[in-house]
C-alpha cells in the first residue's frame, strides 16, 4: 500500500510539475510578444519625420540640423542649400496645393507666416502639425532652432548650430562710437516700402540703427517725408529696389552712401545662413 501511495504520490508531483511548465511556457510566450510589440512600437517611434518646409528659412534650418532625408517637399523660393532645389516644389508658401500636401502625408508643416484658418483646421484634421518659424530677434533664431531640434530630436546638432553663429557673431567689431549710423532698408520704391523686426536686430548687431524699427511687421509702408525727416546715413537697396525715388537731399544720398543690388536673401530670410 505504501508503495502504492507513492506511486499516486510522483504521479501528483509530476502533473503538477507538468501544470507549472506549461503555465511557465504561457508566461514566456506572453513575455516575448510584449518584448516583440515593445520593439515594433519602439521602431515606429523612431522613424524619422517627415517634413514639408513651406519657408526658405526653414528648409536651410531644416538642412542644417541633418534633416534633409526627411524634408519631403518645399516651396518654390527655397534654393539653399543646393540640394533643396532637387526636392519636390510645392509652389508659392502662401497658396501651396492642399491636394500634393495631401498625397505626400507630411507629419509636419514648416511655415514662416500664419496659415489661413480654415485651411490649417482641415490640415491638423489630418493628424498634420503646422509649425510656425518666425523670429522677431537673432535671439529668437536661436530659440526656433533649439526648439526644432527638440521637436526632431536633434538636440545636440541644434546646440552645435547656435554656438557656431554666435561665435561668428562674437567676430563682429565692437561697436565703441555712441553715434549709431542710421540705416534705411528699402525693399520698394513705389509705395515705399522698408523691412523691420529681425532686419532691424541686425542692423543693432552691426552697429547701426533702423530708422523703421518702430514697425511692428516684418515689412511695411513708410512715408517719404518721415524717410527725409528721419534723414538716413546709409540706405540698403534690396534687389526689388531701383532707388530712383530717393530726393538728393537725404545724407544718405548726399553723401554717396548707398549699398544697391543686394540679395534680398541676405537680409531677409533669418535662417543658419543669416
Amino acid at each position: 500500500m505504501r508503495r502504492l501511495r507513492d506511486i499516486n504520490d510522483r504521479q501528483k508531483t509530476s502533473v503538477q510539475e507538468g501544470r507549472y511548465s506549461e503555465a511557465g511556457h504561457r508566461i514566456l510566450k506572453k513575455a516575448a510578444l510584449f518584448i516583440l510589440i515593445f520593439f515594433i512600437a519602439a521602431k515606429a517611434y523612431a522613424r524619422e519625420p517627415r517634413i514639408v518646409s513651406l519657408a526658405p528659412n526653414t528648409t536651410e534650418i531644416l538642412f542644417a540640423l541633418g534633416l534633409a532625408d526627411c524634408v519631403v517637399a518645399v516651396d518654390r523660393y527655397s534654393d539653399y542649400p543646393e540640394e533643396a532645389k532637387n526636392i519636390k516644389r510645392l509652389g508659392d508658401f502662401n497658396d501651396p496645393s492642399i491636394e500634393d500636401l495631401i498625397l505626400l502625408r507630411p507629419g509636419y508643416i514648416l511655415v514662416n507666416t500664419d496659415m489661413p484658418a480654415d485651411r490649417r483646421s482641415y490640415l491638423e484634421g489630418l493628424g498634420v502639425k503646422i509649425v510656425k518659424v518666425s523670429p522677431k530677434t537673432v535671439e529668437g533664431l536661436f530659440h526656433d532652432i533649439e526648439r526644432l531640434g527638440d521637436l526632431f530630436n536633434r538636440r545636440h546638432k541644434a546646440s552645435e548650430l547656435t554656438e557656431a553663429i554666435k561665435v561668428r557673431l562674437k567676430a563682429l567689431p565692437a561697436d565703441k562710437g555712441k553715434n549709431k549710423p542710421k540705416v534705411f532698408i528699402q525693399l520698394f520704391d513705389d509705395p515705399l516700402v522698408t523691412a523691420s523686426s529681425f532686419i532691424s536686430d541686425v542692423i543693432r548687431l552691426a552697429g547701426g540703427e533702423n530708422i523703421s524699427s518702430d514697425i511692428k511687421e516684418d515689412a511695411g509702408l513708410f512715408s517719404m517725408e518721415e524717410l527725409i525727416k528721419r534723414d538716413p546715413d546709409i540706405i540698403i537697396m534690396i534687389g526689388f529696389s531701383s532707388g530712383s525715388v530717393i530726393p538728393a537731399s537725404v545724407r544718405a544720398v548726399r553723401d554717396n552712401r548707398i549699398i544697391r543690388n543686394i540679395n534680398p536673401d541676405i537680409l531677409l530670410r533669418p535662417g543658419q545662413e543669416q
